[in-house]
């Protein structure tokens, strides 16, 4: 393994710093889940775990049941965005990011039904992803008429499913 010529001290409480340089190159933020790996050979490995490919697989799945079970266009996304769906709406919501107001409701775990206008759209049924500690994003059902409770609980389900499926630790 090739040094860096970086050190860190442990502190009183068994913590390192990782050095602002390292987390700028490599986009870890507050918050990040990271895997510590002891190697036999006695090296202590330090990985930032992505979920993104995992979530963007899953809700792909699940955006296809969903949208052929309710025949409504279903989309699921990141934190920032919409990354995959199923539908005959899809392609218009792919690659749009979510709205501030919708983001602290996914962020909040919370499930609703509200306007899809922004999106194409004329109704809008969501719900988070999270696991046990972590929210990776939402999934959504589209459509001209107004979702029931029960599409809403089915993404709640799917969202949980999900969820407990990329949560890692």
């Amino acid at each position: 393994m090739k040094t860096t010529g970086i050190v860190r001290r442990l502190d009183e409480l068994g913590r390192i710093v990782i050095p602002r340089e390292y987390r700028r190159l490599y986009s870890i933020n507050i918050g990040d889940p990271l895997e510590i790996v002891a190697m036999e050979n006695g090296d202590i490995v330090i990985s930032k775990i992505s979920t993104e490919s995992d979530l963007a697989a899953l809700g792909r799945s699940a955006c296809e049941s969903l949208a052929s079970e309710f025949s409504l266009t279903a989309a699921v996304s990141n934190l920032k965005e919409f990354t995959a769906g199923a539908g005959g709406g899809k392609g218009a919501i792919i690659g749009k990011e979510l709205s501030p107001e919708l983001l602290k409701q996914i962020r909040d775990r919370r499930s609703g039904i509200g306007s899809g206008v922004s999106y194409g759209f004329s109704y809008m049924a969501y719900a988070p992803i999270y696991g046990s500690s972590d929210v990776f994003g939402g999934i959504f059902l589209f459509g001209g008429v107004q979702p029931d409770e029960a599409k809403v609980a089915s993404l709640k389900i799917a969202g949980k499913l999900i969820g407990d499926s990329l949560q890692k630790f």
